[in-house]
């Protein structure tokens, strides 16, 4: 297991640079400048102090060739120093700390309620199929995939919060909330229509992955011997087929992690939510290179974590891949 997981950490490296060096080249390739955002925001400060400009420059290296840029930004992430950010004017590792929190309170109660929603349904559909419980969630699965996040969250908001007044339009708190419950029952309220609306959106291609997985393996031989020698449907599912059906469903749930951070930017901008999918759509939008390059890399790399935590379950679940990498 150890040497398992060394090698497939070691792999990683190279697809960190080829990504870094991908990320870097598009954004580079964007129009605009870099500084637009604070000559527009007080372009008499800019007037007053060119030689401001000309440090700022300098400093992002903005006037030097494209690899040579790459090299000293690359060098500088590796160290920890992320620069500046023009939009807020302040470093970035800061913003990014601030932001953080709130993404990982959202992104991973979506992903808990996707979980706790999409397993029972999917083994359910798959031992019942073609049962009224299985074309029912499956109409539902089909829309939930056809229609777009944003229309989910804007229809969340005028049922549950306009008409219903259940949950607060936007935000995380309410601003003059004061004692511990009263703040706690405030932010959970704030956080269950995003939440909920973000999770159930990846239950309907969560359900679809696990019907099928479990389906595919229910057909085999080994299980309809498992039942033939008297074993129950909670056994036979939970034993034999969905460890073997959950290699695929592994793979779709573990790189879906990083949707929750990058593609939860509707969810975020739809109901004002301050975390990392917002932050990448204001620093775009402003031209805050620095800003999103960072942003960016930081999902590439929640990504790779996503990829090497996926190969861990694939050896905890299946010994056949651990007792493969030793024979090699």
């Amino acid at each position: 297991m150890k040497r398992y997981l060394i090698v497939r950490m070691i792999e990683l490296v190279p697809v960190f640079f080829l990504i870094s060096l991908i990320v870097f080249i598009i954004l580079n390739a964007m129009p605009g400048d870099p500084l637009l955002y604070a000559r527009m925001e007080n372009p008499r400060a800019v007037l007053r102090d060119p030689q401001r400009i000309a440090e700022l420059r300098k400093y992002y290296h903005l006037d030097d060739p494209l690899p040579i840029r790459y090299v000293f930004w690359l060098i500088s992430f590796l160290k920890g120093d992320l620069g500046y950010s023009s939009m807020y004017k302040q470093p970035v590792l800061q913003i990014i700390l601030k932001r953080l929190p709130h993404t990982l309170l959202l992104t991973i109660t979506a992903w808990l309620i996707g979980l706790i929603v999409a397993f029972p349904i999917g083994i359910y559909s798959a031992l019942r199929k073609y049962s009224f419980f299985d074309y029912f969630f499956t109409v539902l699965a089909f829309i939930g995939i056809s229609l777009p996040t944003f229309w989910f969250a804007l229809m969340g908001i005028i049922v549950f919060s306009l008409w219903l007044k259940w949950f607060p339009i936007s935000g995380v708190q309410t601003y003059g909330v004061t004692g511990f419950w009263n703040v706690f029952v405030d932010r959970l309220k704030h956080l269950a229509l995003p939440s909920l609306i973000l999770g159930l959106v990846q239950v309907a291609y969560w359900v679809r992955y696990i019907r099928t997985a479990l389906l595919e393996v229910l057909d085999q031989d080994y299980i309809r011997t498992a039942y033939a020698k008297g074993a129950n449907d909670r056994r036979v599912v939970l034993k034999h087929a969905l460890r073997n059906a959950m290699i695929p469903i592994i793979t779709i749930i573990a790189l879906d992690i990083p949707y929750f951070f990058g593609g939860a930017l509707i969810i975020e901008t739809v109901f004002a939510w301050p975390g990392m999918g917002r932050l990448i759509y204001e620093a775009v939008l402003a031209s805050d290179y620095n800003l999103a390059i960072n942003c960016l890399m930081f999902i590439a790399i929640v990504t790779l974590l996503s990829n090497l935590l996926a190969d861990v379950l694939y050896a905890v679940v299946d010994p056949r891949i651990r007792l493969g990498e030793k024979a090699v």
